[in-house]
């Protein structure tokens, strides 16, 4: 007896779902600030609604990456209403100071977060990608919508800015570059 296209599909659905749900609400959660106008659940169940429906363009062998790219697009059009919703907010209210740093933070975290934070926002959601994530170069090409190498590239230069960042000279470190270039696999 031959199975029916509909059971075939979903059994591919469920598969990827089972496999790749823990990846994509992982990338979720760790993105997710308190406030976002909808909690990391709503958005993992947007993302596999999209993965429902576009089933059939789920490259076979990188589901992951995929996912985390329709992540990825969910939270940039999520936080862009808010900020159009805040933006009109905050015209009709005065600004207010805000308070000071946390300052139990180690001293090597914040200028991490700092350096983290002086990113452009491609390689730092390249640098994220790949250590939160462990994901590959050719990975991070697919979550992305890049090539890999213009991933590796992306990922070398977000590396280098923070070591330059950490060492506090606004520099490269010597060498750091091409040991940073040959450490690109995770």
């Amino acid at each position: 007896m031959a199975r029916s296209p509909d059971i075939e599909r979903k059994q591919r659905f469920y598969a990827v779902l089972e496999r790749h749900a823990d990846v994509v609400h992982r990338y979720l959660i760790n993105r997710h600030y308190s406030g976002d106008e909808l909690d990391s659940e709503d958005l993992l169940a947007e993302v596999f609604e999209i993965a429902w429906r576009r089933l059939d363009h789920i490259p076979s062998g990188a589901e992951a990456p995929w996912l985390v790219g329709v992540a990825r697009n969910r939270l940039r059009n999520m936080r862009a209403r808010q900020r159009r919703r805040l933006s009109r907010f905050y015209l009709l209210r005065p600004a207010v100071a805000s308070g000071p740093a946390a300052e139990d933070e180690a001293i090597a975290e914040m200028r991490l977060r700092e350096a983290v934070g002086a990113l452009s926002e491609a390689e730092r959601e390249a640098f994220q990608l790949s250590v939160w994530e462990g994901f590959s170069p050719r990975e991070l090409g697919l979550a992305l919508g890049i090539s890999e190498n213009a991933a590796k590239l992306r990922l070398s230069r977000a590396k280098s800015k923070i070591l330059s960042r950490m060492a506090g000279d606004g520099t490269t470190p010597r060498g750091s570059s091409r040991e940073i270039a040959s450490d690109e696999a995770p």
